[in-house]
């Protein structure tokens, strides 16, 4: 695994860890600053608000300067803003103003991972392979998340010293080393996002992410929450999620050989909606088997997804092709967690919650059929 690849895992686990994170400490610091459940998933919405504004503009910048100089200057933007949390959290406006920013800048890191992947290994066979080797950050950030979850609700500040301290280190790599991208002019990196292909995978990405980072952002104080589940067996079952998202993203290549990018997609959508309805009704250990199974479908899709989205726009416009996913699609992951707030402030539901979740895999098996028709 060349330096490249192993910087662009570690930026993408750092600005998962920083989002993400969000899940669990969301739990003390609701405690601290008398939160509600809409105030804690407008903290999340407020992260991808900026993620969504800021992604087409880093994509053209990305493909423009380099994934190199775009991670650099991000990650050392996000080192004061982390540092800032570590030593005054103390107001709701503070926190939600710092995951706003923090959106914005993080939105940077992301894509230029994809545009190195595809700088590298487009042209070869095992393309989705790499995109999962990258992508397989995410379940990696799930587990870490599970094992430290118990932790983190005493320790909770000391995950802002850690980021500060991780982006400053993501920085300083990225400045040495140098991926060979060349320059793309911003007009030719426009044009891929009229393309109508781009747009439904476009889509198809947007009812993905909000079925796995609303389910990821919500489902641990769900169960503590609303289920009455131990923090101790909600945190095992976060470690199975992510161990299931592992597994899957690993053998996903294989799939994808074995039965093509698009039955892989729908497969996991389908079983993704089965085992979040089987969940509202099982109880005690049973739930541990479905937080595995429910991790694997979770996530199995995206590699496919973003892999069928670079060949389509080429690698000169990997990073701007992204971008524009990450900005129409993260819509779905900007709105899933004020939404699954507010049905739970209404509704004191599980089970209405996990319903909500199945919205975006029904938006995204639409949209696939649709977009089978067309390739």
């Amino acid at each position: 695994m060349n330096k490249n690849i192993i910087l662009g895992w570690f930026g993408t686990f750092l600005q998962l860890f920083l989002r993400l994170s969000w899940g669990v400490i969301s739990v003390p610091i609701a405690i601290l600053l008398h939160l509600n459940t809409v105030e804690i998933g407008f903290v999340a919405t407020s992260f991808y608000v900026g993620y969504v504004i800021s992604s087409i503009p880093w994509g053209l910048v990305i493909d423009k300067i380099g994934p190199n100089k775009t991670i650099t200057i991000s990650a050392l933007i996000l080192v004061p803003l982390n540092l800032l949390l570590f030593f005054s959290l103390n107001s709701y406006v503070l926190l939600v103003i710092v995951y706003l920013i923090d959106g914005v800048v993080a939105a940077a890191i992301f894509p230029s991972a994809m545009k190195i992947v595809a700088i590298s290994h487009s042209s070869e066979s095992k393309f989705t392979f790499y995109v999962a080797l990258v992508e397989s950050a995410a379940p990696i950030t799930i587990l870490v998340l599970s094992l430290i979850a118990t932790i983190l609700l005493h320790l909770w500040k000391f995950i802002y010293l850690l980021m500060a301290i991780g982006f400053l280190l993501l920085g300083i790599f990225s400045s040495k080393i140098n991926s060979n991208a060349t320059s793309t002019e911003i007009k030719r990196s426009l044009r891929i996002i009229f393309d109508k292909r781009i747009a439904l995978s476009t889509l198809i990405r947007l009812g993905e992410l909000w079925a796995t980072w609303g389910t990821t952002t919500w489902i641990f104080p769900m169960l503590v929450l609303y289920r009455d589940i131990s923090p101790s067996l909600s945190a095992l079952f976060l470690l199975l999620f992510g161990l299931g998202q592992l597994v899957g993203i690993i053998n996903v290549d294989k799939l994808v050989q074995l039965a093509g990018i698009v039955k892989v997609i729908l497969f996991n959508l389908i079983g993704f909606i089965i085992i979040s309805l089987v969940l509202t009704i099982s109880n005690g250990l049973l739930i541990l088997s479905e937080a595995f199974l429910l991790g694997i479908f979770s996530f199995l899709y995206r590699p496919p997804t973003d892999s069928l989205i670079m060949k389509i726009a080429g690698n000169s416009s990997a990073a701007t092709s992204i971008g524009y996913a990450n900005a129409v699609s993260q819509i779905g992951t900007m709105i899933a967690p004020t939404v699954i707030g507010l049905v739970l402030y209404l509704t004191k539901s599980f089970t209405f919650s996990m319903i909500t979740l199945d919205i975006g895999c029904v938006i995204s098996i639409i949209s696939l059929l649709v977009l089978e028709s067309w390739l």
